[in-house]
Formats: C-alpha cells, sequence, structure tokens
C-alpha cells in the first residue's frame, strides 16, 4: 500500500476509534463545587495513549473554574479537574476541543441538572457484567478487580455488579469467596459502590434468568447439588431461590432479564410474580430490548411470540421498576463494543454494541442509599446515553402509586423532564396501560443544553381506561411511563406510575 495513504488512513482510524468522554455529577447545587473525570480508551475500549491530546474548553455551561485547556500526564490516559463551581440555574455541561497531530473534534460532557437544592442526587452504573467466574466466556472475561477497576476508571461509572453464572461460581470453592472480598475492598462510599451479586438460570415455565443483588458483601451464594441444578436452563423454580434467600436474613432483591428471549423466556401468564422480592425488570441489556414483542431492538437470537414482555407483564398487574445493565460477557462495564465475536474472526450480528445502564436517583452515593432507591423503584433504564431524566404525574415520581383524586379521575397532567446527553433531537412518547399513546419531539441545537419541558394531557375518563381484573393486581388501575429517543437512537425508559382506582 501507499505509506502516505496509509499513515493518512491510520490517523483517521485514530480519531473514528479514541473516545474521550468527560464525566461530571448529574445533579449539583448552585454553588457547589465539584470536579471533572477524563478517560481516554481505544478502539479496544482499553486505555489509550493520550499524551498527545489536548483539549480546550470552549464553550461551557452554568460551569466556572475550567482552566483553559488540559493536558495528560505523561503516560497517563484519565485524569482529574477540581475546583469546578456550578453556576448554572438549570443545566451545566462542559463542552472542548480535543486537538490531536493535525486533527481536532468536538466532545461535551454528560449534562448535569442544577438545583438550589437537590431533592436527589443522580448515579449510573452497571448491575450485570460477567467476568472469568462465570465460565461462559471465559477467554473474553476477566477477573472482578478488572470489573471494578474498569468501571471506575476507564468508563467513569458511580456503581457495579458482577453478576456471575452460578455453574461457575459453585465449580470452584474460592470463587465466591473471591466475588465476596472483591465487593468489599472496591466499594469506597461516596466515590464508587460495589455489590454482591449472582446470576440465576432458570428454564423456561421456572422462572427464566433472573439476577439476585444483596446489600451486604458477606452474604451466602445459592446452589443445589443436584442433577436439575446443572446445565444453561436448570429446571429449579425461582420460588426455590427465594426460599433459599428469605432464610438467609440477608437484605436482598432479584431482576428478572431478557424475558423476550427465544426459547429461554418468562412469561406473564405464569403464577410466578413477587413485588416484594422482585422490584425492578431489565428491559434492555447487549441481548436487546424486552419492552415489547417489536422493538427497534430485537433481542439476540431471536424473539419469543409469548406474553413475556414488560409491557405484558404491565397488562398483567406486575409493578416493576426499570433498569438497563450490559450483560457483558467481555467484562468491559459502561464500554461500547461488540463482544459476540470468536478469536481472529468477523463480529456476529447478534446483539447490541451499547451495553445498557441503570440510572438511580438517590440521596447519596452509598451502598444503602442506592439499595433503598432501588427496592423502591428510583430508577430508569437507559442504552447507555447518561441523559438526565425526571416523570411526574402530579406529586408522584417514577416507580410511585397513587390514589385517584377526583380531579385525576377526569385529568391527568403528566410531565417529562429531559435533558439528552450529545444529541440535539429526541422524542418522548408516552405509554398508558402498555400501549403507545402520544409522542412529542424536542429539537434545536440548544436542547443539549436545556431541561426540556415535555407536557401530556390525557383527558379519557379514568374508569373508563382502567386495567381491570390483571393477575397479579385485580383492582382497577392505570399505568403510565415514558420511552425516550434521541436523535443518536439512545433510548431511556422511565420507571412507571401507578395511578389506582381502588
Amino acid at each position: 500500500m501507499t505509506p502516505d495513504l496509509l499513515k493518512a488512513a491510520r490517523t483517521t482510524a485514530r480519531l473514528i476509534n479514541t473516545r474521550v468522554q468527560i464525566t461530571i455529577p448529574s445533579i449539583l447545587a448552585e454553588g457547589e463545587t465539584f470536579g471533572a473525570r477524563i478517560s481516554v480508551t481505544g478502539s479496544d475500549c482499553l486505555p489509550a495513549d493520550a499524551s498527545d491530546l489536548v483539549l480546550h474548553f470552549e464553550g461551557a455551561v452554568g460551569i466556572s473554574g475550567l482552566p483553559p485547556a488540559f493536558r495528560f500526564v505523561a503516560g497517563e490516559c484519565t485524569g482529574r479537574i477540581e475546583g469546578l463551581t456550578a453556576t448554572g440555574r438549570e443545566v451545566a455541561l462542559i463542552r472542548a476541543r480535543v486537538e490531536m497531530p493535525g486533527r481536532t473534534g468536538q466532545i461535551a460532557s454528560n449534562p448535569a441538572w442544577v438545583f438550589p437544592h437537590p431533592p436527589y442526587r443522580l448515579f449510573f452504573g452497571d448491575l450485570h457484567v460477567h467476568t472469568a467466574f462465570s465460565n461462559c466466556s471465559g477467554w473474553r472475561c476477566l477477573p472482578p478487580d478488572w470489573c471494578y477497576e474498569y468501571a471506575r476508571e476507564v468508563s467513569l461509572l458511580d456503581f457495579v455488579a458482577p453478576a456471575d453464572h452460578l455453574r461457575g461460581i459453585a465449580s470452584d470453592p474460592g470463587r465466591w469467596p473471591g466475588l465476596q472480598a472483591a465487593a468489599r475492598n472496591h466499594n469506597a462510599p461516596g466515590q464508587f459502590i460495589t455489590f454482591l451479586a449472582f446470576e440465576s438460570s432458570h428454564a423456561q415455565g421456572f422462572g427464566g434468568d433472573n439476577n439476585v443483588y444483596y446489600l451486604e458483601d458477606d452474604a451466602p451464594c445459592f446452589w443445589l447439588d443436584r442433577e436439575d441444578m446443572r446445565g444453561t436452563s436448570p429446571q429449579v423454580h425461582l420460588k426455590e431461590l427465594w426460599k433459599f434467600l428469605d432464610g438467609t436474613g440477608k437484605a436482598y432483591f432479584t431482576a428478572p432479564h431478557h424475558t423476550g428471549r427465544a426459547a429461554k423466556y418468562r412469561t406473564w401468564d405464569e403464577d410466578c410474580y413477587d413485588p416484594a422480592r422482585e422490584p425492578l425488570f431489565e428491559i434492555y441489556s447487549s441481548w436487546g430490548s424486552s419492552e415489547k414483542r417489536h422493538s427497534r431492538m430485537p433481542i439476540s437470537g431471536g424473539n419469543n411470540d409469548a406474553p413475556a414482555y414488560f409491557v405484558d407483564g404491565l397488562k398483567a398487574g406486575t409493578r416493576f421498576g426499570l433498569i438497563a445493565s450490559s450483560d457483558d460477557h467481555a467484562t468491559l462495564p459502561g464500554a461500547v463494543h461488540q463482544f459476540r465475536v470468536d478469536a481472529f474472526r468477523v463480529p456476529t450480528m447478534n446483539g447490541h454494541a451499547h451495553k445498557g445502564l441503570a440510572a438511580v436517583l438517590a440521596p447519596e452515593l452509598t451502598r444503602g442509599s442506592l439499595f433503598g432507591a432501588m427496592r423502591n423503584r428510583q430508577t430508569y433504564a437507559t442504552t447507555h446515553a447518561r441523559s438526565p431524566v425526571d416523570f411526574r404525574i402530579g406529586d408522584a415520581a417514577m416507580g410511585e402509586e397513587v390514589r385517584a383524586d377526583s380531579g385525576m379521575r377526569v385529568r391527568r397532567t403528566i410531565r417529562v423532564r429531559y435533558t439528552p446527553d450529545n444529541a440535539s433531537a429526541a422524542r418522548i412518547t408516552l405509554v398508558r396501560n402498555g400501549e403507545d399513546l402520544e409522542t412529542k419531539g424536542l429539537r434545536g441545537p440548544e436542547t443539549a443544553a436545556a431541561a426540556n419541558e415535555v407536557e401530556f394531557v390525557d383527558a379519557d375518563p379514568l374508569e373508563r381506561v382502567a386495567l381491570q381484573g390483571a393477575k397479579f393486581h385485580p383492582a382497577p388501575f392505570v399505568v403510565y411511563y415514558a420511552r425516550i429517543e434521541d436523535g443518536n437512537g439512545a433510548h431511556q425508559w422511565t420507571s412507571p406510575i401507578w395511578i389506582d382506582l381502588e
């Protein structure tokens, strides 16, 4: 090949494949002092040489204290800028021009909302990561310590949970103690939070695939030394897992995932649901979306045609809050990559490179605070973008149940507050009782720097549209949530709000 052309092509490839990420706290108080974190990765999603990169800060919104430029310390691929102050009344955002020899590009941080007195804080993390302890993608995966280090130092996440397969954990008696120790050693309240977790697989008709999350890091692991426990689809019922967990005396919850997957799924016509034990539903991961049968992100390997999706669960009376997470099988939490590939081969078309994150609204970054917020469904799901979202009906916030008053029975005003992460357009769809009701759009260059408010009005009489006789909640109710799709294809799903008529 022509050397000069190859050199130019390599320069372009580096531009395309180098990611510079700037992360700031997602909720700030007016006048609050904070820091920005910066990370640089290459095409392999690993830390990349940043010695010749310079960030020039231009056009920041609602932030003071930024230096004119930032250069990485020699040999480092991460950095911090301290001493910044939130001055905006609604949104804070860092914009930068990244300069490398011969080329430049524009980037921005995640947007932050600024309040006089923040009603909550917003944290992003990955609750479903596989490590080498899973035994399912051994050559791709790395140990639990790497999972925590990558999430904290490279992806700049607030929390993470390795959720390895039980069959892998049980294959070596040292693995569960190792997971306990890693969760304990990497937990840093106020900076980075870890959760002890595992994935419990159950055959179709026995509860499907579920993750278990503990509050404490000294809790026991579930395993039954019998034939029906073995393989990738054990015929051990989810209720047997719950019975074991109840007996541990440890605080826990479980969350189902990829319920829409072909040949390995969970339907809502089964007698298997417990709102006290499973408050959350993983609606999206690298497998795809389990929101409904037909979506823009189908399940890898095929969807099933059963009533197995989130909207089917809503109609059956389940009351799940929503999260997304990666289900990553390369131990790269928070990364954008295609891991469904064999060594030296072209990646398959199955799966999704944007892995999914869980957003949690909580008072502070501690294990107890996040765990309590998740138990209370104070969450939403995002494919990857760290967009702040608020969803309300009157005083009720996402994840809450409210009794209908006389005004609600006639008319409901639903409000969505949203700032897209590095996008200038979005479509916000209000979903009622599992069916799309209305869609409104946002567009314009300042959309990404504003706390955009969208209002929906539902004037249908509540009694006329209420679901009645649902399997898991027979009393009449109406349920709403919002689906947001930005101009880059990123999705967010809010946890629902339920209005009970009785």
